[in-house]
């Protein structure tokens, strides 16, 4: 798949040039391509790595960091990965041919759902709140809001955007009514907020994250929910799933909170022997412990989980391999 599949974009300009080298891995050595280092995914790599060392003990999983999903689509397409770690929402993105790709990308199949508990979560200062009468991203509308969102063009950041867009609340809307968009990472979306120069944050985080308990010891939060036909248009749109934040969750937070959440997951080319992938996937779900250990926020996988992709095809070794222990 020739570079140019990506459109021409500062935010993309460095994905292609990771200085990945393409590899002829043997059947038992295989390259992940994740994201950053010392991230969840990084650590989901040493997963992998280990429950297929289980299976297999000369068997390695090398992670080969990267710029993230988008990055390691056409990573695996130029076959400079074996498998990757993607969010849904960017495999479905892909195989539409929508920005950053110039056409349809689908040469990939899904082997198993790594998580699908990360909500997209609308924090904002408590007194602002107050002060518009806002509870629902819906109640934005018309105001003069600071919005901070992902980095231009990391999925949350096209999540949030898409989600406003359908209740009608364009980027631009927001600026001419005299509030602002800024594209941030969590450290410096954090700073942002403590300091007044934010009124919301939105991303994709697992509930608890340590931002925004850092947030709350400075400012007054107040989630807001998603209304029903957003949520329900996200998930068809982008992959995204149903999510609701129970009552609780955080100190400051009295009411259940109704929001959509991403997910990740592992894919292959399609094009993988039905056999080596079956192989996968089973020394997946016989040592699930070597996943679930990885991190706190991972306890909460389950076979069941593995196998809950929608909308996207799963790889045939893996359907043999989910059939087989159920049996």
């Amino acid at each position: 798949m020739p570079k140019s599949i990506l459109k021409s974009s500062a935010v993309f300009a460095g994905i292609l040039a990771a200085g990945f080298s393409a590899t002829s891995a043997k059947a038992e050595n295989y390259t992940l391509c994740g994201a950053s280092p010392g991230g969840l995914w990084a650590l989901l790599g040493a997963g992998v790595d280990a429950a297929v060392k289980q299976e297999e003990p000369d068997s390695t999983v090398t992670y080969q960091t990267s710029s993230g999903g988008f990055a390691n689509i056409v990573q695996m397409a130029q076959g400079n990965c074996d498998m990757s770690i993607v969010h849904l929402g960017e495999a479905v993105i892909a195989s539409k041919g929508e920005t950053p790709f110039q056409e349809p990308m689908s040469d990939f199949a899904v082997v198993a759902v790594l998580y699908n508990w990360a909500p997209m979560q609308w924090l904002m200062d408590e007194d602002f709140a107050e002060e518009h009468s806002i509870s629902s991203i819906a109640d934005m509308k018309g105001t003069p809001v600071n919005l901070i969102v992902n980095k231009k063009g990391i999925l949350p950041s096209i999540l949030a955007e898409a989600s406003l867009d359908k209740l009608g609340i364009t980027f631009s809307d927001i600026e001419s009514n005299g509030g602002s968009i800024q594209y941030q990472g969590s450290q410096t979306a954090e700073e942002l907020m403590k300091d007044g120069r934010g009124d919301i944050w939105t991303n994709a985080m697992f509930i608890g994250t340590g931002s925004i308990g850092s947030i709350a010891e400075s400012v007054d939060l107040r989630l807001l929910s998603v209304p029903d036909d957003v949520i329900a248009y996200m998930s068809e749109t982008y992959g995204s799933v149903p999510y609701t934040i129970p009552a609780g969750s955080y100190d400051w937070q009295e009411e259940e909170i109704k929001t959509f959440g991403a997910q990740a997951a592992l894919i292959v080319p399609k094009s993988d022997s039905p056999e080596e992938v079956e192989n996968l996937t089973k020394a997946l779900l016989d040592h699930i412990a070597e996943l679930q250990n990885v991190h706190s926020s991972m306890k909460a996988l389950t076979p069941e989980v593995m196998q809950s992709a929608k909308g996207l095809p799963y790889h045939e070794g893996a359907l043999a391999a989910y059939k087989a222990a159920a049996e």
